[in-house]
């Protein structure tokens, strides 16, 4: 059974204390699909909106377009969401940034973004964007030596790790070269695989010999993630550790993942929200950091390839998969 997103928004809301004495703001949400992060993400809009006074139907009313993965879809969504009127729009992801930035120079949006939104090209820097627009971003490769830090305690026979990355991305190009650099730091050696389409993903990762000490390490990457059921599929039958950016990927079958926590980025969006629906101006609104990193350790995929985790590192994880 599958709530629509009102329902679901309104079971997140609920009944709060109080409510703000003002005319009914209209958020809308443009996603580019709802998958766990932005799902989560809405989660914690919901909730932080809540804690702040907020009623659905009361003093607060949602539009969301949510374009299933059709990426043409979303400017045309856009439009829609500005038809309605909305007070202001909730985004998550560069694709649906973008629509909601090529629709409207007006209209304030907040965005939710896993990287870097200097390099993805939504604004020059944290104090200096659109004067509608601001956001909470995690900065992901900015977290790439944490990572590799966790993995070599999760891993402490660590020795080398194998990145894929798509060859013809610069973005992706620039993510290995932050890898290399962290990994020299961490006393690691790295092996990258740069690969210009998903059957060379899938043929040189079907090709690998698990070498011990080695494992695979995951960087921010369209290509590579493509395929996730193959890539875990391999690590699996090869015993391979896996080392993955967020709580999602951890869920599909990596063994560890450290990243963002996106309930809390939406908890963090829904304080923008609240400010702009008050008055500020997003341009007065710098770009935020994500607030709260997360560690998933994944105990079933652990088993499966006789990999164990030490009690201290159970502990320590904020989520357990078993």
């Amino acid at each position: 059974m599958f709530l629509s997103f009102s329902a679901l928004m309104m079971l997140i809301l609920g009944a709060p204390a109080f409510a703000l004495a003002q005319s009914p703001a209209r958020v809308g949400v443009l996603v580019q699909e709802m998958e766990r992060a932005q799902s989560q993400a809405i989660k914690g809009l919901g909730e932080g909106l809540k804690q702040l006074g907020y009623q659905e139907r009361k003093n607060l009313f949602f539009e969301t377009r949510n374009v299933k993965g059709n990426r043409a879809a979303l400017q045309p969504a856009a439009g829609e969401l500005l038809a309605r009127n909305v007070t202001v729009i909730f985004t998550t992801g560069t694709s649906a940034t973008r629509a909601a930035m090529a629709a409207t120079r007006e209209i304030p949006i907040v965005f939710i973004h896993p990287g870097d939104p200097i390099a993805a090209g939504l604004v020059k820097s944290t104090g200096e964007h659109e004067k509608n627009l601001t956001g909470v971003a995690a900065y992901s490769a900015s977290m790439t030596e944490q990572r590799l830090v966790l993995f070599k305690e999760i891993f402490p026979e660590l020795r080398k790790i194998l990145v894929f990355y798509d060859a013809n991305n610069t973005f992706s190009r620039s993510n290995f070269a932050v890898t290399e650099a962290a990994a020299k730091k961490s006393g690691l050696q790295v092996v990258g695989y740069g690969i210009k389409s998903s059957d060379e993903l899938k043929t040189t990762l079907a090709s690998l010999r698990a070498e011990p000490g080695s494992a695979l390490f995951q960087i921010a990457d369209d290509l590579f993630e493509s395929e996730p059921e193959f890539i875990f599929t391999a690590a699996r039958e090869k015993k391979l550790p896996t080392m993955f950016n967020e709580e999602a990927w951890a869920i599909r079958g990596a063994l560890a993942a450290y990243g963002p926590s996106y309930v809390e980025m939406g908890r963090q969006g829904a304080r923008l929200v609240d400010k702009i629906i008050k008055g500020e101006k997003p341009a007065s609104l710098p770009i935020e950091r994500a607030s709260k990193f997360d560690l998933t350790l994944n105990y079933r995929t652990a088993n499966f390839i006789g990999f164990h985790f030490s009690p201290a590192m159970l502990k320590k994880a904020d989520k357990v998969i078993r």
